[in-house]
Formats: structure tokens, C-alpha cells, sequence
């Protein structure tokens, strides 16, 4: 007979909201998802409303309720599209929409963060450069210099999980994973909030909340959140951690080297370290398994272009998927695999708004290079594709310079992986076998893991373990595109530093007129 006993995840993701019921052994019961409105208020701005993230999980609860009738909720774990900055009022309310990662309005504020101190000391101190929206005391920041009244009348600046776990238990925290990219946080030595960076900063450290693991309980579920999920109060709940992490923990990337990418709106490879990592071409943080970090090369928006592809090149295509019920994806991949590889001379920069990793500029801007009167909708679809997939290329030769050593299997999921064309783009053009997981909702997966950590159904990370998705499909590279993939991911690295300053210039031109 099959256990009663299930772990729920919640994720609230740049992608929709999340919620799946799992076995202890990791097999998925039920899964929900609602898509997520996201708003883009003014340039460069990118906001959710909190309220809209408990309204999806009571949709989300209510779809999966009949497959989870006569089985026992016994832990919940929390991820989060991270940063996602929240402005909580004394009553656990928020004052204002979160601003998200995909942010870079207070891309001022950081410049003149950074003017107080060398780069080098600020990663050293937080473990990360200051970079507009990436790192959310950027946010905090702005939101003294243009909302004060939103800034004085703020308890707690938080992360997604820092709301959802006082909606949930009336208890308010963040986790290591998501404090990491505050700013405000230090990751190397004490694992506290940093005196000197809100200093740096110049944000209240009494303004910040209780710091809690990611595998600790950070309280039960309350009458609140009883209502809100339609469960039995006295549930425990994970603090839980950022999206990108808790994908890593549910793909067992938990040992010093293991690689991993996650494809969604953004697009992450993960590179697990055993120490403190502090290179300025990555992003940096703690993983949600103790004494463990991640070096993160963090696009910001591969997969948000591809959609922007979808909605803008390919209406026609998405009208008829949704008529046939096809996935409009499928139906675009379907139509780059009839251009040729290099998309017959397009190059594509994925920087719809802005870059991290390995740039780190946020007035960077989507280029299609190499337009001709030959050129059809097939080869713009493609080179959006590669686009990515060059970017994925540049981090992953940061990741092997930091590791010292060639990365043989990169592990993924998400969008990049679903289609069998976009995987083998991905070998393809990185020259590395891509292991694409049997399941792909990975971040749900791993906060019902560290849900399990907090009921004491797991001893520790690695018990949970035995829950990680252990099937793949190996995609090995065809080398018969090695040359002009060579050639194209060449030109590919060299437009950027010729367009940097043009990019500049443009910014300007969009503040002043738009």
C-alpha cells in the first residue's frame, strides 16, 4: 500500500505559480500551475503584485485538491523567483508591487553605490558586484531615493519567500540563498546581515528580516494559511529558497563541480562549490544545502526572449498551436530546425533587458546582427535560440576556468530541455552532452524536499536526496556544426564590446524620450 504521507512545494516563479504534491520518494502526485502577470510600468521596470502570488496558490490548491483528498500534507516548502523584492508593512501587508529580478530601474542608485567602494571589496564582503535589480539593496535603495514614504513605512524588505512564509505561519524570514542577493548579506564568513554593506547601502539593518536556513522550519501553518492552502493547520513549512537553487537540489547538484542549467524567463547554469565563491563574472550565493554554494552565470532573459520571439514573430504560429493543442514552442522550434545552423548569417543578442552574467550590463540591449533581403522568419526564430545558447557557451567558459577543469555533462531542465531541437542546439553549440531531466519542475520539487527536511521526514540533504530526479535523456553533440558554430559564437563574443558604448548612448535616448 502506498504511503499516505506527501511534502508539498510552492514556487513562485517569473515563469507562474507553482504548486506539486510528491511522495517521500520524490514521485509527483499532483501539479498545478497559473500563469503569472507580470507588469513593465515604465523602462526597464518589472513588477509583480504579492497579492496575485496567494491568489494563484489558492487556484493552484484548488485544481490539485481531489488528487490529494485522503492523503496527509506532512511538510511544505517555499521557492521563489529571486531577487523579488517585497515591501512588507507592520501588518505583514505589501506597501507596493515587488520589484523582480528583470528590474533595472535603480541602475543610478548602484552606480553611485559603487563609487563608495572598489569592486573588489564589495565582493569580498557580500560575495557579489552591485548590479542594478540583481542585487534587490539596489531596490531598497531606489525605493528611499523615489517611494520614501514607502521606505519609511516599511517593517521588512524581503524576498517572495519572506511573504509567503508570514502569509503561511505569521512568521517573517529569508533564507541564505535569497539573502545573498540582497547586497546587504555576507556570505563568506558569518552568515548574518552586514553592518558595513547597509552601510554601503545606506539601508536600515533593523528593516531586514530574521535569517533562517533554507531546511528549517520557519514556522507551522497558522490559521492564515490553513485557509489559504485548504490544509489542516500545525503543518511545518521551510523557510525554502531561490528558484535556482532549489532546481539544483532537486537534480541532486549538491558536490563540489556538479553542473546544472535551468532554462525559464531567465536562464541559469549552476556550478556547486564547497567554499565561498567571489568572481565578479558570476553571481554568487549559498545553496539551500548547508555548506554549500553556487557560482551562477545568470542571463537574464533567454527564455523571456524566446517568448517575446513567440508573441511578436510567431502570432500566427501561437494561434494555431492553441487551436490544435500544440505547444507554441514546439510549433517555433519546429521552424528554426528548418533554417540552417548559424541561422544562415543572424546572429542574436539575448539582452531584452539588460545582462548579468558574463557582462553585467544592465543598458544592454536585443540585437539581431546580420539581416538580409534573403532573411525569413525561420532563421530569426533560430538565431533567438542560439543566441541563447552562445550565452549559456560564455558562462560555461567561465565555469571551467573557475573549476580548472573541462565540464564533460551539463544536467538541465526547463524550457531549453522539454524540445528535443533546442536540447540538441544546446550540445551543439556548447560541445558538452547535455543530460535533459525526466522531470523538469524541479524547483516545486526541491522545496517540497527542504519541506521534508523541516518535518524531520529527511535526516538531512543527503537523505532528501533519494527524492532528486535521477532519469535523463543524453543529447551528444553533432560535429559536423562544430565549425560554424565556432565561427558564429566568435563573432557572437565580439559584438558586444563594439555595441557597449552605442548601448550607453541609447539608454539616454530612452530616459529622456520614453
Amino acid at each position: 500500500m502506498e504511503a499516505r504521507e506527501l511534502l508539498l512545494g510552492i514556487d513562485v516563479g517569473g515563469g507562474g505559480v507553482k504548486v506539486g504534491a510528491f511522495n517521500l520518494d520524490g514521485r509527483l502526485v499532483a501539479l498545478a500551475t497559473e500563469p503569472l502577470d507580470l507588469s513593465f510600468p515604465g523602462p526597464g521596470w518589472a513588477e509583480s503584485h504579492p497579492g496575485d502570488w496567494l491568489e494563484k496558490i489558492r487556484i493552484c490548491m484548488d485544481r490539485i485538491k481531489e488528487k490529494i483528498r485522503d492523503r496527509e500534507v506532512v511538510g511544505i516548502g517555499l521557492s521563489n523567483m529571486c531577487p523579488s523584492l517585497v515591501a512588507l508593512n507592520d501588518a505583514g501587508e505589501p506597501l507596493r508591487p515587488a520589484i523582480l529580478y528583470l528590474d533595472t530601474r535603480s541602475w543610478q542608485e548602484a552606480s553611485a553605490i559603487q563609487e563608495r567602494r572598489p569592486l573588489e571589496w564589495f565582493l569580498q564582503e557580500s560575495g557579489n558586484r552591485v548590479a542594478a535589480g540583481t542585487i534587490s539593496g539596489t531596490s531598497i535603495r531606489w525605493l528611499k531615493e523615489h517611494e520614501p514614504e514607502v521606505y519609511r513605512s516599511t517593517r521588512f524588505f524581503g524576498h517572495a519567500n519572506t511573504y509567503l512564509a508570514g502569509a503561511l505561519t505569521g512568521r517573517f524570514g529569508i533564507d541564505y540563498s535569497n539573502a545573498s542577493l540582497t547586497g546587504l548579506f555576507n556570505q563568506r564568513t558569518t552568515l548574518k546581515w552586514s553592518p558595513t554593506l547597509c552601510e554601503a547601502y545606506e539601508v536600515e539593518m533593523t528593516k531586514l528580516p530574521e535569517l533562517i536556513p533554507s531546511h528549517e522550519r520557519v514556522g507551522r501553518l497558522d490559521e492564515r494559511g490553513a485557509e489559504i492552502l485548504g490544509l489542516p493547520t500545525g503543518i511545518p513549512v521551510a523557510m525554502g529558497g531561490a528558484d535556482s537553487a532549489c532546481s539544483a537540489f532537486a537534480a541532486g547538484i549538491t558536490e563540489e563541480g556538479d553542473v546544472f542549467e535551468t532554462s525559464g524567463t531567465s536562464d541559469v547554469l549552476a556550478v556547486c562549490f564547497a567554499k565561498p565563491l567571489f568572481e565578479a563574472r558570476f553571481l554568487n550565493r549559498c545553496h539551500v544545502v548547508p555548506g554549500r554554494w553556487l557560482g551562477m552565470g545568470a542571463m537574464v532573459a533567454v527564455g523571456a526572449a524566446f517568448r517575446w520571439a513567440r508573441d511578436v514573430l510567431g502570432s500566427t504560429e501561437k494561434h494555431v498551436a492553441e487551436l490544435s493543442g500544440l505547444d507554441a514552442y514546439d510549433v517555433l522550434c519546429a521552424e528554426a530546425a528548418r533554417s540552417r545552423p548559424g541561422a544562415r548569417g543572424v546572429v542574436f543578442l539575448p539582452y531584452m533587458s539588460g545582462e548579468r552574467s558574463p557582462i553585467w550590463d544592465p543598458h544592454a540591449r536585443g540585437i539581431f546582427f546580420g539581416l538580409h533581403l534573403k532573411t525569413t522568419k525561420n532563421d530569426l526564430i533560430r538565431a533567438v535560440l542560439e543566441g541563447g545558447s552562445y550565452g549559456l557557451k560564455a558562462n560555461l567558459e567561465v565555469a571551467e576556468e573557475l573549476l580548472g577543469r573541462e565540464v564533460k555533462t551539463i544536467a538541465v531542465v526547463g524550457k531549453g530541455g522539454k524540445n528535443d531541437f533546442w536540447a540538441q542546439l544546446r550540445a551543439d553549440i556548447t560541445g558538452k552532452e547535455i543530460r535533459v531531466l525526466e522531470f523538469h519542475e524541479t524547483a516545486v520539487l526541491g522545496a517540497a524536499m527542504l519541506g521534508g527536511m523541516a518535518a524531520s521526514v529527511y535526516g538531512d540533504y543527503k537523505d532528501a536526496l533519494r527524492a532528486a530526479v535521477k532519469g535523463y535523456k543524453s543529447y551528444f553533440p553533432n560535429y559536423q556544426n562544430k565549425d560554424i558554430y565556432k565561427a558564429a559564437y566568435k563573432l557572437y563574443k565580439s559584438l558586444y564590446p563594439r555595441l557597449k558604448d552605442c548601448f550607453r548612448e541609447l539608454k539616454e535616448i530612452e530616459a529622456q524620450y520614453y
